[in-house]
């Protein structure tokens, strides 16, 4: 595996105007999203239907580049092309990032593009959307085995981050016959209900407490981030 170092030096800068803040320098703009949708996976739907679903609910509320390696419809989700995208979300004023990734996890290395073998190390996350969204409001959703590693590297005060999982446990739901992860329908679902992106956060990682305890699996203990500046940011 490759963790394309290489690909995060060759991308340009780019520059990112900050949304309104509040007296307390929290922003709480109902945001239009500047968008990067990518299922990471191609060996079963799961990916691919929780990207798909997560683009209708955002509707025309973003600008969205939505990537797959299963839907030939859309855009493959090679690493260099889902680099590229966030390092060019560039949001303008009134506008926040918005990064969904979900896929299989490596212990201690992070997301993985499975066809091209490739490791999404939380150093070059954070490069790109450094890039992309600069102090924007940032949103980044990794759903996948293992995320918890993410959370130190790409915490940052305008930023939320919310993980599937601890950084040494799987989230599940990856199954033949299943329509979404068990994390990616939670989320979905809390999504649809709205609020802040904190309270979406909170109210997935209950749902997904629910039914870990159904399935008598270890908990997979889904981890949150949110930077001071936008813990009032909402969702929808």
């Amino acid at each position: 595996m490759r963790s394309f170092l290489l690909i995060a030096l060759l991308l340009c800068a780019a520059c990112a105007t900050a949304a309104p803040v509040d007296p307390k320098g929290a922003a709480t703009a109902n945001l239009r999203w500047r968008a990067v949708i990518v299922a990471g996976d191609d060996s079963l739907p799961v990916w691919e239907n929780a990207t798909a679903r997560m683009a209708s609910l955002l509707g025309s509320r973003a600008t969205i580049r939505r990537f797959s390696d299963r839907n030939r419809a859309i855009e493959p989700a090679s690493p260099r092309a889902v680099f590229g995208a966030i390092a060019g979300m560039r949001p303008r004023a009134g506008e926040g990032c918005l990064l969904y990734m979900t896929m299989h996890g490596a212990p201690e290395q992070g997301l993985v593009f499975a066809p091209a073998q490739a490791v999404v190390s939380p150093a070059l996350l954070d490069r790109v959307l450094n890039q992309g969204c600069g102090d924007a409001p940032t949103v980044a959703i990794l759903s996948g085995c293992f995320t918890g590693i993410y959370a130190a590297a790409l915490a940052r005060p305008n930023r939320i981050i919310m993980m599937a999982a601890r950084r040494d446990r799987p989230s599940f739901g990856c199954g033949a016959g299943e329509v979404y992860t068990v994390y990616d329908e939670c989320l979905l679902k809390a999504y649809e209900r709205g609020g802040t992106w904190a309270e979406v956060a909170n109210r997935t990682a209950a749902c997904v407490g629910v039914r870990e305890r159904q399935l008598r699996v270890r908990p997979s203990e889904p981890q949150l981030s949110v930077g001071d500046r936008v813990t009032a940011l909402l969702a929808r």
